[in-house]
């Protein structure tokens, strides 16, 4: 259970190239939801290719929910099977955005301020929204409803964003989740 030496491809990006390979992988069945992946050290080897690469693609995994990345425990699997269009969507992220590592590395530096200032200032009304965002992410995420579940999970973060009471924080968060939404949403019509 080996990955593919990276070659010609039909690809504009290692990345695609590389999630292409995972998704793959997850299809045939050789990862299971839950199921952790090998290190980057091991991927990267076996491919041929760089761990910026390879972060890039993970990325791109993550932000469609395929995969989950636990720090200093690795790189996980979340969903048991990858659709064909959900391969698509995964790759599209690649193709379309200059950097959706550079972009989740951006939204996480926020999303952590954001946080820990909306835990400061939050209402009850506030901890609500959230509470409400987060069910409906999570139940449509389960049931494999992509858009829906793209939907509620930027109101969540929005929910979080509008939690700090500052409009600046929200605007970027916006503006960050638009940039790592909307390749998925172009390739969803």
């Amino acid at each position: 259970m080996t990955f593919e030496k990276l070659s010609q491809t039909r690809f504009k990006k290692k990345s695609s190239f590389i999630a292409d390979q995972i998704l793959r992988m997850i299809n045939a069945g050789h990862y299971k939801a839950g199921s952790k992946l090998p290190s980057e050290r091991t991927i990267t080897e076996q491919m041929g290719v760089s761990r910026p690469s390879l972060r890039e693609a993970i990325s791109a995994l993550q932000i469609v929910g395929i995969l989950e990345s636990r720090p200093g425990d690795g790189t996980y699997v979340s969903t048991p099977v990858a659709t064909e269009d959900l391969m698509r969507r995964a790759v599209a992220v690649l193709e379309e955005c200059d950097s959706p590592f550079e972009n989740m590395q951006a939204r996480k530096a926020l999303e952590i301020g954001a946080v820990r200032l909306a835990i400061t200032v939050a209402t009850d009304a506030d901890l609500k929204v959230l509470k409400e965002a987060w069910d409906e992410k999570y139940i449509r995420g389960r049931r494999g409803d992509l858009e829906e579940y793209l939907r509620y999970g930027k109101e969540f973060h929005i929910a979080i964003a509008r939690a700090t009471k500052n409009r600046i924080i929200e605007a970027i968060t916006d503006k960050l989740l638009d940039m790592t939404i909307q390749p998925l949403w172009v390739s969803m019509r």
